[in-house]
C-alpha cells in the first residue's frame, strides 16, 4: 500500500471512506464517536487545503485516509498524561474503506517515518481502534476532551 497527500480529485472517495467507517463503527458497538456527521466535509476540506490529508491506496484504489499534523496538536499540549512533553506529530480521523487489512499500520509507519513521537486519541467505546493502537505499540495516556467528540482516550508512541 502506498501513502500520498490527498488531492481535490480524491474528495468524493475520501468522503465515501468516512461514510463507510461511520457505518462500520456503528455496527461494531461504537455508534456515537462519529455518529452521522463526523468528520464534516468542511473539516475534510480544511485538512486537504492545509496539506494534512493523506490517502492510502493499493493498485490505484483508495483504501484508507487519515489526517496527519507533523507539528502536533495544540489540544494535546494542555491535556493528557503523556509519556513526554517533546514535540509530537498528531494523527486524526483514520478510516478504512474496509477493502484491505493493515490500514492503521501503514498510517503509523508513514507518520513514524516523519516524526518519532506520535499522539492520537479515540473514543473509549472504540474497542477495535484501541486494540489496534495497542497492537502497534501505542500506550494509553489518560483522557483528552476533543471538540465535537467529547472525552477520548489519549495514546502515544515514542520511538527513540
Amino acid at each position: 500500500m502506498n501513502v500520498r497527500k490527498a488531492t481535490l480529485s480524491d474528495l468524493a472517495a475520501v468522503l465515501n471512506i468516512y461514510a463507510h467507517a461511520r457505518q462500520y463503527m456503528a455496527s461494531t458497538g461504537n455508534p456515537d464517536q462519529w455518529a452521522d456527521v463526523y468528520p464534516p466535509e468542511d473539516l475534510v476540506r480544511t485538512d486537504l487545503q492545509g496539506g494534512n490529508l493523506y490517502v492510502i491506496e493499493e493498485d490505484g484504489a483508495l483504501c484508507g485516509v487519515f489526517a496527519f499534523f507533523p507539528e502536533g496538536d495544540p489540544l494535546y499540549d494542555s491535556q493528557g498524561d503523556w509519556l513526554n512533553t517533546l514535540p509530537h506529530g498528531a494523527i486524526h480521523r483514520v478510516a478504512s474503506a474496509g477493502t484491505h487489512k493493515g490500514v492503521l499500520g501503514v498510517c503509523v509507519d508513514y507518520c513514524l517515518s516523519r516524526v518519532n513521537n506520535l499522539k492520537i486519541d479515540t473514543s473509549p467505546h472504540n474497542k477495535i481502534m484501541r486494540h489496534q493502537l495497542e497492537k502497534y505499540g501505542f500506550v494509553p495516556c489518560g483522557k483528552v476532551i476533543m471538540p465535537h467528540l467529547g472525552e477520548c482516550i489519549a495514546y502515544q508512541k515514542y520511538q527513540v
